[in-house]
């Protein structure tokens, strides 16, 4: 027995060394592509260190000391590529993944940098700053991010709440879409950035409802498993739940993920007021109106006919 334990331990620990050693090939590959970039820049050894990165970073993501660098690095390629998009969603990644990274100030800098000047979207780039130097006011970074907003600009959910008020048009009856994207953009952006801010699940929540309202229902359903992803004990963390279910069932016809949904919602949240509707989506998943409309008539004629048998049988006994 202390044989095979002997040995269990010493496999162990030979698959670590293994992997310890095929981590830093990895990382010794990386530095020798960055000075060949570095020396002579070209898109085939650009492309080869974006790619080693992105692996590097999907194969060891608990690696929270080089991965935010790695991906703020990734994002200076693409920026450099003129690929702006790209480069926001690596930024995006490494302060969402690795928030906790002194590199997350520069990497939230260079984010509202590319939304104001590449992307030019200056709703972004201004909550962006404004997070920033609520988060980070001490950092260079965050320094910087106060100098590039005007002194009378309001606070974030301030600037949000106006938004709101805007986003519905009352004299033509509809969405202006321009404004609902960017408060949906801004209400992401500030739940990042300030993750730990009282009302961030709340920022989420509503910027997700924003989305269902111009049917941008991949955004919308994102958001709802960001809320029960990272704020578990949100009072509307069952509800956001819920939401992802009737989304996919009724929007995106999407059933298979539905029906794991609505049970997990009515396992986790049996009693909640809205178990009764996610039974009701699970009983009628994928059906149509008509089918379901004749279920319905066939359950209220089957109450009916149970209701005259008990009245009969009673008034059989009074007899």
């Amino acid at each position: 027995m202390k044989i095979q334990s002997l040995f269990l331990v010493l496999l162990s620990l030979l698959i670590l060394s293994a992997c310890q050693t095929e981590k830093a090939k990895a990382r010794e590959n990386i530095a020798r592509l960055e000075k060949a970039v570095e020396a002579n820049p070209n898109p085939t050894d650009a492309e080869a260190l974006l790619k080693s990165y992105q692996d590097y970073v999907a194969q060891y993501p608990d690696d929270a000391d080089n991965n935010p660098r790695y991906l703020y690095r990734a994002a200076a390629l693409q920026f450099r590529q003129n690929h702006f998009s790209g480069a926001v969603n690596l930024l995006t990644d490494a302060i969402n993944n690795y928030y906790a990274s002194e590199n997350t100030p520069q990497a939230m800098l260079f984010l509202g940098e590319l939304y104001q000047d590449n992307l030019r979207n200056e709703e972004s780039a201004t909550t962006v700053f404004q997070a920033l130097a609520q988060a980070f006011p001490d950092s260079e970074s965050g320094k910087k991010a106060m100098e590039k907003l005007p002194d009378s600009l309001p606070a974030i959910a301030d600037r949000l709440s106006t938004m709101a008020g805007q986003m519905f048009n009352d004299s033509t009856k509809r969405f202006e879409y321009r404004i609902v994207n960017n408060y949906v953009a801004s209400g992401e952006l500030y739940a990042m950035l300030l993750p730990n801010a009282p009302d961030a699940p709340n920022v989420l929540y509503e910027s997700a409802e924003a989305a269902r309202s111009i049917r941008s229902f991949t955004k919308a359903l994102k958001l709802y498993e960001k809320i029960n992803d990272r704020y578990p004990d949100y009072e509307r963390a069952p509800l956001a739940l819920f939401m992802r279910a009737f989304t996919l069932d009724s929007d995106l016809k999407r059933f298979d993920e539905a029906k794991a949904l609505y049970e997990s919602f009515l396992a986790k949240y049996p009693t909640h007021d809205f178990a009764d509707d996610a039974q009701a989506g699970l009983d009628n998943l994928g059906k149509t109106d008509e089918e379901i409309l004749r279920n319905l008539e066939e359950k209220n004629k089957a109450k009916a006919a149970e209701a005259g048998k008990s009245t009969l049988q009673k008034v059989e006994e009074t007899e």
